[in-house]
């Protein structure tokens, strides 16, 4: 019998398994009668800074069935019903998916599990490869423009914090976390309130993930980039790919799935250029805001900022024009971690946020971005891509190549230029500049009043806080548009997926993006 038993509430201070063990039998259950305990979650209450809880969910299997009727707060552990699907016999057995990231990779291995062959074409490099070819960027200047911190295998979440928690409510979440625990990440994540894996695990996740699905019939393609789609009688036929060697090739299918990451902005061009629907959505825009890691943990945790039980800490913020309707908000915060160079077009630059698994980096870092609209930097389809990438350009001329531009935060609020040159995560060349200058003027007012709004809290907003701009790849600025199969609207067997055709936002959406549509599009629920 397993049951499950939630809101275990306890001090940091005390000892966690003795007082969880009390709190089992306080709720009914006598102690030799526990066989197993299992955390379904653990979250942090930090609100009081002089008495921070942990606060536990348990599944615990018994070694004797008991009467839960009586007993308050103990529930029996609920099992999830699974739909057996079956593959669709009449679809062609070879399926093309465009990119290895998180959504490419999850449907390449759902395809693989029913039986399918996908191959997969991915226009940046193997992992390890990818590497040493983004650290050679960094040192040396010299870009790759397929093989960099947004292209290669494991997309652009292989360069990230690696966190895995998301908004989304999906029955295929235990798949994703499975898989990945699988393939090499940390048991925890399974029951974490903010599960994380850091760059450095995933680089071995990714590769694992790629062998399992080789071993189930899968293919895969590095160095080669989707050039052009073959459309006919509006269907699907084939794609041209350049190869590893800069040859053209020609492959047949009648299903692709697109997994091209938020950034393959010639591969919208492409798309609309071969008549695929897409439309143009919100995204985001600012610059990484970052501090000591120190006044942070100090700042959430305050006298626990270094037990070991609670580690680096994290935080969310969030500004809410109502006047505008516009929202200013932390995103992809990184405690413990470093700032780095996104490039991945020539003569453009602009930064993102990376942690490792450990998180122990002097400081800590987030995005601070304004919500963008449709048509706040033009009415047609790429008007918010080219606003990106003016900013990048700009961002390059200024720093006089592949840099970032810095301010202090107080400085942005004075508007005032930053004198003096900062201390930072970021390794390539820092350039001061007054951000109030560099900004459109509803990007700048936003983050300013944002910011008076939260300097309420003197460690957030202090001379400690610097801007690392900019910030420009929160999301993608269109989607391809798909109908309830997955489908594009317009492009039969053509299945746009993940971050890239705007239907995801992170590691987890974009894996169950890419599991949900193979379930949709290529099986059948069993009879």
């Amino acid at each position: 019998m397993r049951v499950s038993i939630n809101n275990i509430i306890i001090s940091l201070g005390k000892d966690q398994e003795k007082e969880i063990i009390k709190e089992i039998e306080k709720r009914g259950v006598k102690r030799n009668n526990i066989k197993s305990i299992i955390w379904s979650k653990r979250s942090i209450d930090s609100r009081k800074k002089t008495d921070i809880k942990l606060i536990y969910n348990l599944e615990v299997e018994l070694n004797k069935p008991i009467d839960i009727t009586t007993l308050n707060n103990i529930s029996l552990a609920k099992d999830v019903e699974k739909v057996n699907r079956e593959p669709i016999s009449s679809i062609e057995k070879e399926v093309a998916i465009i990119g290895a990231g998180p959504a490419g990779l999850f449907a390449a291995l759902r395809l693989a599990e029913y039986g399918f062959t996908p191959i997969v074409f991915e226009r940046g490099e193997e992992v390890d490869k990818r590497d040493i070819t983004t650290e050679n960027f960094v040192k040396n200047s010299i870009l790759n423009l397929n093989s960099n911190i947004q292209f290669g295998e494991g997309g652009a979440g292989t360069y990230s914090d690696g966190k895995l928690n998301t908004r989304i409510k999906s029955e295929y979440m235990d798949k994703i976390f499975e898989t990945l625990v699988e393939c090499g990440a940390p048991s925890n994540i399974l029951w974490d309130y903010k599960p994380h894996v850091g760059t450095d695990i995933l680089k071995v996740v990714v590769k694992n993930m790629r062998e399992k699905i080789k071993s189930l019939g899968g293919k895969f393609f590095f160095n080669h980039k989707l050039e052009n789609l073959h459309i006919k009688d509006g269907k699907v036929i084939g794609i041209d790919i350049i190869n590893s060697v800069g040859e053209l090739e020609f492959h047949p299918f009648k299903s692709v799935i697109l997994a091209i990451g938020h950034s393959a902005r010639d591969t919208y061009r492409m798309l609309h250029k071969n008549g695929v629907h897409m439309e143009s959505k919100p995204f985001a825009i600012g610059a990484r805001i970052e501090h000591p890691r120190c006044d942070i943990d100090r700042m959430q945790y305050g006298k626990f900022a270094d037990n070991e039980l609670l580690g680096s800490a994290t935080y969310s913020v969030t500004y809410n024009n109502r006047a505008e309707e516009r929202g200013v908000f932390s995103f992809c915060m990184c405690p413990g971690g470093v700032i780095v160079n996104a490039s991945s077009e020539l003569n453009t630059s602009l930064v993102n946020g990376m942690s490792y698994s450990q998180r122990d980096g002097k400081f800590s870092n987030s995005a601070i971005v304004v919500g963008v609209k449709e048509n706040d930097f033009g009415s047609h389809l790429f008007a918010g891509m080219e606003f990106q990438e003016k900013l990048e350009r700009k961002t390059y001329e200024l720093g006089q190549g592949y840099g970032a531009l810095y301010q202090g935060v107080l400085d942005f609020i004075g508007n005032r230029k930053t004198s003096h040159e900062i201390e930072s995560s970021y390794e390539m060349k820092k350039t001061s500049y007054n951000l109030n200058e560099f900004f459109p003027e509803v990007i700048v007012d936003n983050m300013k009043s944002a910011f008076q709004y939260w300097s309420k809290n003197p460690m957030f907003i202090s001379p400690n806080a610097n801007l690392i701009a900019p910030e420009t790849r929160t999301s993608a600025p269109v989607r391809i548009v798909r109908d309830i199969t997955g489908m594009s609207i317009n492009v039969q067997g053509l299945y746009p997926i993940g971050e890239g055709a705007g239907y995801a936002g992170g590691i987890t959406s974009a894996g169950v993006d890419g599991v949900k549509i193979v379930d949709l599009a290529f099986t059948r629920i069993k009879a």
